[in-house]
């Protein structure tokens, strides 16, 4: 059991869903009684994280069994293969950031007309084109420099995707505005508004107290407060290629910082499950 001494926690609160997520294992499994625990130590009562609980459920993302502290909760297929495309946008991100992944010039466009009568899967369409990152052109056209359509598959599913998208690649987008590649990146995905999102983890990692105590409480916390605001910030970047940001580019600086401070915090509590949930990409070697 994680012992919660009253210690100062950090503003930086996570939300029960973060929580939740957090305890899963390797094999898509987490104890009701680890989950709870995990909670308290970050601040929280039981009672939103039963909601966040029975609200992901609903969701198709986890399914309960038992009851109370001895239950645990399953990951359900929907929810392995959301978890997996987190895991490989973040992979992409640090690629990016390494120098790794270097963009191949071309746009990609996703288009689809669904009838109304089959309007679920339209707005699922909708919804994870736009959590992708792709940004609408117009009502049912969008553009991303990424190709998504294995991620569009596990947001949605084959049949989806299969029966009503329609993708195509170019090399030039012509349009008001499209001056040049930077200048379209500029224009759908503006730099400053990116950079906004990432100020909630730029001032989690400027917090004093961050890391500054040993007690299983304060780290659970701190580790939490982290991978809020780091999710938050994540969720909000469509991770366009460097080539289309300015340099040096602040959200890949704030990677950087978050990667070297999750480090530190994990040397202190190596078997805490929720370090290994989060876990990040091997950093490449020099």
């Amino acid at each position: 059991m994680i012992e919660n001494r009253g210690l100062p926690l950090s503003e930086y609160k996570a939300a029960p869903r973060t929580v939740v997520e957090a305890c899963f294992d390797p094999q898509g499994t987490a104890s009701l009684d680890y989950v709870y625990d995990v909670a308290a130590a970050a601040g929280l009562s039981d009672q939103p994280v039963r909601l966040a609980i029975r609200r992901l459920e609903a969701a198709g993302v986890l399914r309960q069994e038992g009851r109370g502290r001895k239950g645990r909760l399953l990951l359900t297929g929907a929810g392995r293969l959301r978890a997996d495309t987190d895991v490989r946008f973040i992979a992409l991100a640090y690629a990016q950031d390494a120098g790794l992944a270097p963009w191949d010039g071309l746009w990609r466009l996703y288009t689809f007309s669904v009838p109304e009568q089959r309007r679920p899967e339209r707005d699922a369409l909708r919804v994870a084109l736009t959590r992708l990152g792709a940004v609408a052109l117009a009502p049912g056209a969008y553009v991303s420099p990424h190709d998504l359509l294995e991620e569009l598959v596990g947001e949605t599913s084959e049949a989806t995707v299969g029966t009503y998208l329609i993708t195509a690649e170019a090399t030039r987008l012509i349009g008001p505005g499209f001056t040049d590649a930077v200048a379209i990146a500029e224009r759908l995905w503006p730099a400053a508004e990116t950079i906004e999102a990432y100020r909630p983890l730029a001032d989690a990692l400027d917090a004093e107290s961050l890391g500054s105590g040993g007690s299983s409480a304060e780290l659970v916390a701190t580790a939490l407060g982290l991978a809020e605001a780091f999710s938050q910030a994540m969720e909000s970047d469509p991770l366009l290629p460097p080539e289309l940001r300015p340099t040096p580019w602040p959200p890949s600086q704030l990677r950087q910082r978050f990667r070297e401070k999750w480090d530190e915090i994990r040397r202190h509590a190596p078997d805490l499950s929720l370090f290994r949930a989060y876990d990040l990409p091997e950093a490449p070697s020099a």
